[in-house]
């Protein structure tokens, strides 16, 4: 039965992180949000342990010997199994009693499971399930920091946050702001000349020195003419972590603390490597500023999760470069492909314990640089959702990604976006009355499973294959399929499926041969039928959205950037 101890499971979880680090606009607060979010996993658990057991504590204490064991930390959670109710209450109140102090606007939660014998099988997978439900009720219980952060007696508001004012804060160019605590904290997180501890750890992260990483934010707060939000998450954890005690080789309850703590080691490693990957292909593709440093600010890269800024031109390269690292590392983890491949054998599903990975999905939201950030998440977070239609069409492990290039800053809202971009109607010698979807997204990243009819038209590389074929240029350097041919096309796709069939006859007969088989759909229409009695769908306005933000194929003429060649998509807006 092993060691007869009654052990507890105490969860903590940062939950407001998209508000915390997207509540203002400003790079210099967002990258001093990004350390602080961190604190939890890398300084507040682990000094709390100190506090409440001891000086005592190490990462190698075992809950067999030991009254507390760090079970599994990073990307805003952590877990720790400890013996008695007392000491696991004093931990919660130590670890969230630090984020109050030190990340005022920061909500950390922390629930205490019920006791279980530890060696008597399946008790930790029941404790981790009930810690699991319960932050869900402390998180909506918890008052938000609005109600924490009283006006009274009357104060100033903060400029990047909206809360009371708490100190007069002196920024860079000598100008001075009322700021409010939460403000004051992010910028010591972040350092006086970005030499604080915060972009010191995200330029670890990011390969390059802090200082170098300092241009980075500086370029993409000034200088950049597009801004690019990537956020990307990891398929099928959730179940994963829900059928865990199947992923382990053995039943104790040790077994599965071993696996679990190095699955989830092995996982944030290998989101750790994919950012660094895309970095590299982004180098090798000549995205690198004056001094070296790829233009990519990394905010979250813990558990299946990376979010990131990027300089507009390059997002697109970068989230793709990313997807495809991640299938990739997780398939070669033993500690990540091992549990996996346990899984899908117990399911009776394909897959072996030597190369079955995790597909991840993106959802990239390019936008203005001084566009609010907290609209650009919005958005980019609700592209990552759509493009996770594709774990739901495609089986086994594919992963997509889906983006937006926003020219209106007024309509910010993807379900308007593709609303508008939704029509009653079908083309002409379609059968019946269906709908016509203007855009294709999501499209699929990596090699899906073959016969899927979904995914026809729907590679990255028939996106990148449609925009060579608009940026292409002949030995005059003239436009292949000229700029007011594509925009006829376009205008006429809002006007119906059928019109702009017609104006895209008119164009085959006058410019056939020059690659615009690569941007129509079926026996010569504008669109494809997704699959049998399903929707017909439009690859030409994506394309034209990304033209100027995909990097050209090498023996391309035209240039990248979202200046000259977004001359392409000058009448989108």
């Amino acid at each position: 039965m092993g060691v007869s101890i009654r052990v507890r499971v105490v969860s903590f979880e940062a939950w407001n992180i998209t508000r915390f680090m997207f509540v203002t606009g400003k790079r210099r607060e967002i990258a001093g949000a990004s350390e602080l979010i961190t604190c939890l996993d890398r300084r507040w658990v682990q000094e709390s342990l100190r506090e409440v057991f001891g000086q005592g504590y190490g990462a190698g204490w075992r809950i067999e010997e030991c009254p507390a064991e760090l079970l599994e930390s990073g990307a805003g959670t952590a877990k720790v199994l400890v013996r008695g109710e007392g000491e696991a209450r004093r931990l919660v109140a130590a670890v969230t009693g630090r984020a109050l102090r030190q990340a005022p606007g920061l909500d950390v939660c922390g629930v205490v499971s019920g006791d279980f014998e530890w060696g008597r099988p399946g008790g930790l997978h029941r404790a981790l399930g009930e810690c699991a439900e319960g932050l869900a009720g402390v998180r909506t219980a918890l008052p938000g920091p609005e109600a924490r952060f009283l006006r009274l007696p009357v104060v100033d508001s903060c400029r990047a946050t909206g809360l009371p004012a708490a100190r007069v804060l002196r920024l860079p160019d000598g100008s001075v702001e009322a700021r409010s605590a939460e403000s004051a904290a992010k910028w010591r997180a972040y350092g006086r000349q970005g030499e604080g501890e915060g972009l010191g750890r995200l330029a670890e992260l990011a390969g390059t020195r802090p200082r170098a990483l300092a241009e980075v934010v500086e370029h993409l707060n000034e200088r950049a003419e597009w801004v690019g939000t990537v956020y990307a998450d990891g398929n099928g954890l959730g179940r994963v972590f829900g059928s865990f005690e199947r992923c382990v080789e053995g039943e104790s309850n040790r077994a599965y603390a071993d696996a679990f703590r190095a699955f989830s080691a092995g996982l944030q490693e290998c989101t750790r490597e994919a950012f660094g990957c895309a970095v590299a292909e982004l180098e090798g593709l000549g995205a690198a500023l004056k001094g070296g440093v790829v233009p990519v600010l990394p905010l979250v890269l813990g558990g299946d999760d990376m979010v990131a800024l990027c300089a507009g031109e390059w997002a697109l390269a970068f989230a793709e470069a990313y997807l495809r690292a991640f299938e990739r590392l997780t398939a070669e983890q033993e500690a990540v492909a091992g549990p996996l491949g346990r899984l899908e054998e117990e399911e009776g599903a394909a897959g072996s314990s030597g190369g079955v990975g995790l597909s991840a999905c993106a959802g990239v939201a390019v936008v203005k640089p001084h566009f609010p950030f907290v609209d650009a998440q919005r958005l980019a977070y609700a592209l990552l959702r759509e493009a996770k239609q594709v774990k739901e069409r495609v089986p086994g492990p594919c992963s997509g990604l889906s983006f937006h290039v926003l020219y209106d800053g007024t309509q910010a809202d993807l379900g308007r976006l593709r609303e508008q971009c939704t029509l009653a109607g079908t083309p002409a010698g379609a059968s019946g009355e269906g709908v016509t979807r203007l855009v294709a997204q999501p499209y699929v990243v990596g090699d899906p499973a073959p016969g899927v009819a979904w995914v026809r038209g729907r590679r990255w590389a028939d996106l990148l294959e449609r925009v060579a074929a608009l940026m292409a240029r002949g030995l005059d350097g003239e436009r292949l399929l000229p700029s007011s041919q594509v925009h006829a096309v376009r205008e006429a796709l809002f006007v119906g499926p059928r019109v702009a069939d017609a104006q895209f006859a008119v164009m085959r007969g006058r410019y056939g041969g020059r690659g615009l088989e690569c941007v129509g759909g079926d026996a010569g229409s504008v669109f494809w039928e997704e699959e049998p009695g399903g929707r017909w769908v439009c690859g030409l306005l994506d394309a034209m959205d990304a033209v100027g933000f995909v990097p050209p194929a090498p023996d391309e003429a035209a240039t990248v950037g979202g200046g000259a060649d977004a001359a392409l998509a000058g009448e989108r807006a």
